[in-house]
């Protein structure tokens, strides 16, 4: 309930301050976008020590930042959000365990957040899920 209630206030804050919100997914291009890599820790929103989200349809996990592909986590309506815990960040990455691939390894930490929700299952009809960044973007769905 108290990160509902955090989600609320943090949707009502990027309402007054004309944060852009896109809540269709389908337009994520997870870390193979264009991301500038000078971004602060503080300003991406990953927290260390914590399960954030994969807010993006798809994120990479990669062996070193910007090495090999170990394999991609998917986030959406059918699959639920893929969660990653993250152990430490160094500059654009974090460096954690994926659940959904059961295995460490670094992801772009753009694109991790904490403050995320879902509710009802995944694939089934009443999921929801929503996931909100520190530059106000956000990505969600479900099935009605």
């Amino acid at each position: 309930m108290k990160l509902f209630s955090v989600l609320m206030i943090l949707g009502s804050v990027c309402g007054l301050a004309g944060c852009v919100a896109d809540m269709d997914s389908s337009s994520e291009q997870g870390d193979d976008a264009e991301v500038d890599e000078q971004i602060g820790v503080a300003e991406q929103g990953v927290t260390n020590g914590a399960v954030n989200a994969a807010c993006a349809e798809s994120l990479t996990l990669r062996s070193s930042p910007g090495g090999a592909t170990l394999g991609t986590m998917y986030t959406g309506p059918f699959n639920g959000i893929s969660k990653f815990y993250v152990q430490s960040t160094s500059g654009s990455w974090s460096y954690g365990y994926s659940y959904s691939l059961g295995r460490w390894g670094y992801a772009m930490a753009y694109y991790l957040t904490a403050a995320y929700s879902e509710s009802g299952t995944p694939g089934q009809l009443g999921y929801n899920f929503a996931c909100y960044r520190s530059d106000g973007t956000a990505s969600g769905g479900g099935i009605g």
